[in-house]
């Protein structure tokens, strides 16, 4: 790989940040710092706050590793900072961070591809939500998701009308757009993409007796809560479609060099797309550095690979 970010430049580490995901950012920035010092770089870690374009001067920042997670971070926000002060970054452009991170926009899209994912419908305050419904003919079980939030963030299961408001209230708390989805039967699995193929495939599963219906935040930042099967325990040509609507997912939207894609594989091996990723957790927990340690990627090479993809993605 051509080295575009030389050892001497102060590589600035973004994350923490104003989203509800600013702890799990703050683990994986600070995981980030510690592998870019050990592979020898100069590398400085920034908790991001409004103040972060004086931050940058101030530091002297030459490239920007992006580690944050969520809302101003995730969304195009910071990617249009960096644009404009003209700091190479990882991870997608604002265009591509936009459109992933609204997962209504991003269903639109990938409806329009022929990508299948599970049906859904918007509903936003004040809300009679029952007609909705009605009309649009989907049963339950459902999942209740903000429009704009990861890391399963505001995320419930529906299975009763009764556990229907609840689960809206709390999916509001964080975003004024919520979707009600079809809750997909099946197996999880993600797809890590690097350097703009895939690298690899994880089924995930709620371990067995943890209590959890489903991968929510506590599932998925509890270490001992989820068990892992590399490669998906998946027909080899379910998987191969699985990974072609992955990369294809990636390419759709925009994004650059890396993303993971997470899916509901129903019973009769339909793959149902739930979620682009921009900016994976690279924490010691998440799935990309599973899925690279898998294919004999250490956490380290997996980090220099991202970080010297930097560049700015902007047109002039």
């Amino acid at each position: 790989m051509t080295e575009n970010i030389p050892k001497t430049m102060n590589v600035g580490v973004l994350y923490g940040g104003l989203s509800a995901e600013k702890g799990i950012s703050q683990m994986s920035g600070e995981a980030v710092v510690k592998s870019l010092l050990k592979l020898g770089y100069k590398a400085t870690g920034i908790s991001v706050d409004r103040a972060l374009p004086s931050r940058l001067k101030e530091e002297g920042i030459g490239a920007a590793f992006n580690a944050l997670h969520g809302k101003f971070g995730e969304d195009g926000v910071v990617q249009g900072v960096l644009e404009l002060m003209g700091i190479p970054y990882t991870g997608s452009g604002v265009a591509a961070s936009a459109l992933a991170m609204d997962k209504v926009l991003t269903k639109h899209l990938l409806t329009g591809a022929g990508i299948l994912t599970p049906p859904f419908l918007v509903v936003g305050k004040p809300i009679e939500y029952s007609q909705l419904l009605r009309q649009s003919g989907m049963n339950l079980p459902y999942m209740v998701k903000p429009a704009c939030e990861g890391s399963s963030i505001g995320i419930s299961k529906v299975s009763v009308p009764e556990e229907l408001p609840g689960a809206l209230a709390e999916a509001f708390t964080h975003d004024s757009r919520v979707l009600i989805e079809k809750f997909i039967e099946g197996q999880d699995v993600t797809v890590a993409i690097y350097d703009e193929a895939v690298l690899g495939s994880m089924e995930i599963r709620v371990r067995e007796g943890s209590g959890r219906q489903f991968l929510d935040y506590e599932v998925k930042y509890t270490e001992g809560l989820e068990v892992f099967n590399i490669p998906p325990s998946l027909p080899g040509n379910v998987l191969k479609s699985v990974e072609e609507a992955a990369l294809n997912a990636h390419a759709l939207l925009g994004c650059s060099f890396y993303s993971r894609i997470d899916f509901k594989v129903a019973p009769a091996g339909r793959p149902y797309l739930l979620e682009v990723n921009t900016l994976p957790g690279l924490t010691a927990l998440s799935y990309v550095p599973k899925i690279a340690e898998s294919r004999g990627m250490n956490y380290e090479d997996l980090i220099n690979g991202i970080l010297q993809s930097a560049s700015l993605k902007g047109r002039v």
